[in-house]
């Protein structure tokens, strides 16, 4: 699993957005049956799909912003570092996307809200700007 961890950083790092989907694809599946591999390296795990989620590739946006659902719904209190960043940037899927990324951008935070730290929540999406 770590290995499997490692290549998948390795492959958001590239400029192929298939090999890009495929590390996303890795992390997803990994949140799923080895979440404690990620624990060790979730600020660079978090980051990386920070920065996949504003892609301009919507399909690689999607599965990035799919992926930070399933980080929280495993993860859940573990996530309370990450959620001001990630917050942010689905905030911003929200206002400015294609449909399909805006409805995914919506239910992530949904997600995040029932499984993060409340006041975590809460203080994250009011310093993003939501009223």
């Amino acid at each position: 699993p770590q290995q499997s961890l490692l290549e998948a950083l390795s492959l958001l790092s590239s400029d192929d957005w298939e090999l890009k989907e495929k590390g996303l694809f890795s992390i997803k599946h990994l949140a799923e049956s080895h979440s404690e591999v990620l624990l060790c390296r979730l600020r660079e795990v978090c980051l990386a799909l920070t920065n996949e989620v504003t892609n301009l590739r919507s399909k690689v946006s999607y599965c990035a912003i799919v992926t930070l659902g399933e980080l929280f719904v495993t993860l859940q209190k573990d996530m309370d570092s990450e959620v001001d960043e990630v917050a942010r940037v689905l905030l911003q899927m929200v206002w400015n996307s294609p449909e399909f990324v805006q409805k995914a951008a919506s239910q992530t935070l949904g997600v995040m809200v029932e499984h993060v730290t409340p006041a975590r929540a809460m203080t994250a999406l009011m310093d993003s700007g939501v009223q």
